[in-house]
């Protein structure tokens, strides 16, 4: 027993003072099937694949087709089949499997993953066009793409084609690396002189390997398109540079980053204090790559959970060559056509679903550390907010308020009474998040996990019988098997009132160390040998064990009491969907500028991966940074969705309040700044929940056409229509920044007015100096913002105010915008219990000089939100019109406004806009209303 406690003593400290180790972590010559497939491996891996059936429709009435096929260096009794569906929508769906092999390959992880099976297209709407060597599916999507794909059989070469123009979208198995490792028995073969096929160890730590080898390998070829993007969690630049060793281009980014060399490594992995540039895994996964050029945009979608390496490289300056390799399951790929970034984000949202609608709290400030350790601390950050008159809206806890790190056990001598501590809290207007990580002490006395083993839901080792034990922060533990149904409603019930006294409806959660993390493991996860439910490989499922403790943890937030209040989650492990049930940050970052850097790459990559409340931990969680720096984090983290600080249990406190001035001053008009921009954010999330666009959003998805654009990532688009674009401040002592102005409507700063037009700067971009308090923020012109300008310390105390519309003229003197408001925290909304308005600013006829008119319709049918029923517009800003008008009218009243001389957008030239304001326009949010001037 003493030497336990002496080991995990020394694990939990290397674990907390640490920084990356390189060698904790495979690289792919490492890993025994990265290292066979790579490049088309050796002679063991070579692809020689064909089809030896011509194509055989699965439903007559439906577009499914499949063919046998062979490889043809593999033994004559192996057989794999290809399937092909064309989706509903015009999405091609491919699978490959082994067909009558010793074991079934693991299939299920779309139904986890899947919002739904997706519908088929129906076989009339598919012109088939066969030979003897190929078959061509010819169709048309739901956005009117002529497409055909071509599968010939000898060779294997799948190809999806624009008719209309001609272009190659996708090219697989262009340079046959396409091989899918077959099932066989140790004793029929001599490859157990290959290393790693049937066993293999890392850092002494071994992998028994029952099934022997499974592992798959696809090139995927983009002819087209020499931009991709994707396939996070990366801290990586957000256009991905080949992995070849060749120089990526060169980026504010990536200008001192050395070339990759290794693949891009999906294996959701606890990788504490991780460098700030590396292709190496972290926390999360998604298997979702763009493609982008000026003449249209793509994905692919690879549905495995397993452990993947990706490839990527260039052939030509306009082409883009990627080999995927996976470890063990089926092929499962989604083509994904565009051809706008609109449709590609609407045709993945349709595969695994858009962003769960947060409540209005989620998109404040949260303020979290390793850790208060009493109650009486964690309402003196509450307090000290209030001193200061600075709004937050979220107070976490750490691992060290459950006693003995047993979750759902509040430790009472530091926390006496949970629930008076969160409801004097909640009195404040705010909410309480603890920790709840997947592993549970095997202390027998601790209800959860004597529960679980009674219940037989605990993962188990290789034997299939006796439970996984490793080490984390609890000691020896235990996991619980999210593949057993059983295990469902169960940890679901641990979130009820009834079962958790010491909770209320104001207390939600953090999942974290659900990659899972093992400190005694592997890579310090769990070996890849343990069983869950159905005699599954953790292999096989381990990059979505994240999603499935999220899903059910949200679903035990919302079934806990009759409540009628969304969940609110924090997971640090994702997964593909994980969109759907809560947010997620980047993990343990340094406080150094170059974490800083990194984390406007690393949100945008979440974001355009389907991963939209994504965020960082505010000045870094490692580390006492500077003054400045902590200034710097606060003005990028305002403007990423999820707005987190956090920090480190060996840190000095660091809340706003803690500063001396003029720092304390900066961050709390910065927090402000994000509360008055709440009404924008909320509309972009629901927004986004309608089309699966982001909330924020990079360069090449607002300008697609722009080439210039498609390598820049240190500045970003914030809104549902794109309407803010931030350049954060992340170099130390920044004395100015450049901003790239793309398109040709004005940019007006957002705190001067002052417009400003591309064409009138080299190359594009705008150079501002950067004081200290200087927020390079901006309006894209043809937007109106919704704001609420009443200072408050929380957001549920701002549902009821009202608003102020800034109308940003474009230079044909229009705008539009839009605002969605509810009770931002139930599902009332999907009750119709909203609002939700359409802006349009406008002139009123071409011969009318100087007349406009500012409209406000209905956007989609709502209007049971009777909270919301008296909430008024209290004040208009008009910024760049060419005249003063002689006038403003609503409804036949006049209205008072000032005028201010300036310059007018349609205009041309540079300079303080115009201001016109209305400061009482006696309109009411909810009403169709027609302003005139």
């Amino acid at each position: 027993m003493r030497w336990s406690i002496v080991f995990l003593t020394l694990v939990l400290f290397l674990h907390t003072v640490a920084p990356v180790k390189q060698h904790d972590f495979k690289q792919c010559h490492q890993s025994s099937f990265c290292r066979r497939l790579r490049n088309g491996g050796d002679e063991n891996t070579q692809s020689a694949y064909v089809l030896q059936s011509p194509a055989t429709r699965l439903q007559p009435e439906l577009a499914t087709f499949a063919w046998s096929m062979k490889n043809l260096l593999a033994p004559p009794h192996v057989n794999f089949g290809l399937q092909v569906d064309i989706l509903a929508n015009g999405l091609p769906r491919l699978r490959i499997d082994e067909i009558g092999g010793i074991y079934q390959r693991y299939n299920q992880t779309a139904s986890y993953v899947l919002i739904a099976e997706p519908d088929l297209m129906a076989s009339s709407a598919i012109d088939v066009k066969s030979t003897r060597d190929t078959d061509v599916l010819c169709f048309r999507t739901s956005t009117h793409q002529q497409l055909e794909f071509t599968v010939q059989h000898n060779p294997l070469r799948l190809t999806l084609r624009n008719t209309a123009t001609g272009e190659t979208l996708v090219d697989i198995n262009a340079n046959d690396l396409l091989h899918m490792e077959h099932y066989r028995r140790r004793s029929d073969t001599d490859d157990t002189r290959v290393e790693g096929m049937w066993e293999e160890s890392f850092n002494h730590k071994p992998d028994s390997k029952p099934k022997g080898p499974q592992a798959f390998s696809l090139d995927i070829d983009f002819p087209s398109h020499a931009h991709i993007y994707g396939i996070p969690e990366h801290a990586a630049p957000l256009a991905l540079p080949p992995t070849d060793g060749t120089s990526p281009r060169r980026t504010p980014y990536v200008d001192n980053s050395p070339p990759y060399t290794e693949p891009y490594r999906l294996y959701n992995l606890d990788v504490f204090e991780y460098e700030a540039s590396s292709p190496m895994a972290l926390y999360g996964s998604v298997p979702l790559m763009h493609a982008h050029s000026s003449r249209s945009s793509l994905a692919v979608f690879l549905l495995s959970a397993s452990e993947m390496w990706i490839d990527v490289k260039h052939p030509s300056n306009h082409s883009t060559s990627t080999q995927w390799m996976g470890e063990s399951g089926i092929i499962d790929l989604f083509l994904i056509p565009g051809p706008s970034v609109e449709d590609v984000f609407a045709q993945y949202a349709s595969l695994t679903g858009v962003v769960q609608l947060p409540q209005q709290f989620a998109l404040g400030h949260h303020q979290c550390r390793w850790n208060y350790f009493t109650s009486k601390d964690m309402l003196g950050v509450v307090d000290g907010f209030d001193s200061i008159d600075a709004p937050v809206d979220v107070l976490w806890l750490d691992i060290e308020y459950a006693e003995g790190h047993k979750y759902f056990l509040w430790d009472k001598r530091k926390f006496p009474d949970p629930v008076d501590m969160i409801e004097s809290i909640a009195a404040t207007g705010r909410k309480t998040v603890n920790i709840i990580d997947p592993h549970l002490s095997r202390d027998e006395n601790f209800y959860v996990y004597q529960e679980a083993s009674d219940r037989g839901l605990l993962v188990k080792r290789p034997d299939g019988q006796s439970e996984y034990e490793g080490w984390c922060w609890a000691g020896a533990s235990s996991w619980v098997d999210m593949l057993n149904p059983a295990a469902w409603d169960w940890w679901i019930s641990l979130f009820s009132f009834e079962k958790w006294k010491d909770s209320t409806r104001n207390l939600f959660t953090w999942v974290d160390m659900n990659e899972p993390t093992v400190f005694n493991g592997p890579e310090i996860t769990m070996p890849k040998d343990v069983l869950f439910h159905g005699n599954v490989e953790h292999r096989d499922i381990h990059n979505m064990n994240g999603l499935l403790f999220t899903n059910l943890t949200a679903q035990g937030l919302e079934k806990r009491g009759e409540v009628n209040e969304r969940s609110f989650v924090l997971s640090r492990s994702f997964f593909a969907g994980s969109q759907r049930f809560g947010a997620v940050w980047t993990g343990d970052n340094l406080g150094t500028w170059e974490h800083l850097r990194s984390a406007t790459p690393m949100n945008l990559a979440n974001s355009i991966s389907g991963i939209m409340l994504t965020g960082a931990d505010v000045g870094g969680f490692f580390g006492d940074p500077s003054a400045q720096y902590l200034v710097r984090w606060y003005q990028t983290g305002a403007f990423h969705p999820f707005f987190r600080a956090h920090a480190h249990i060996d840190t000095k406190r660091r809340e706003p309040h803690t500063l001396s001035e003029p720092y304390r001053s900066i961050v709390r008009d910065v927090l402000r700044l994000r509360y008055t921009l709440l009404p924008l954010w909320y509309t972009a999330f629901r927004s986004s929940t309608r089309n699966g666009m982001p909330v924020i959003r990079p360069q090449f998805l607002v300008h697609p056409g722009d080439e210039a654009g498609y390598d820049i990532d240190d500045q970003f688009y914030v809104g549902a229509a794109a309407e803010l674009l931030v350049k954060p401040v992340v170099q130390e002592d920044a004395q100015s920044v450049g901003v790239y102005l793309g398109g040709d409507e004005p940019y007006y700063d957002y705190f001067t007015h002052q417009i400003s037009f591309a064409k009138e700067h080299i190359h594009r971009t705008l150079n501002i100096p950067t004081q200290l308090d200087t927020l390079p923020l901006f309006i894209r012109g043809g937007s109106i913002i919704p704001t609420r300008e009443r200072a408050r310390r929380s957001a549920s105390l701002i549902v009821r105010d009202p608003l102020t519309l800034t109308i940003a003229l474009d230079h044909y003197g229009e705008a539009q915008g839009r605002v969605y408001l509810d009770d931002g925290h139930s599902f009332d909304y999907t009750r119709d219990a909203f609002i939700d308005r359409n802006f349009t600013f406008s002139s009123i006829s071409s011969d009318v000089r100087g007349r406009w008119a500012l409209r406000s319709t209905q956007l989609e049918p709502g209007m049971s939100f009777t909270e919301g029923e008296e909430i008024e517009i209290e004040r208009i800003q008009v910024l760049g019109l060419k005249e003063k008008p002689e006038e403003v009218i609503t409804s036949g009243q006049l209205l008072q406004f000032t005028w201010k001389e300036g310059v007018a957008a349609s205009g041309g030239e540079e300079g303080r806009a115009s201001l016109l304001t209305i400061k009482k326009p006696l309109v009411r949010v909810r009403d169709d209303f027609e302003i005139v001037g």
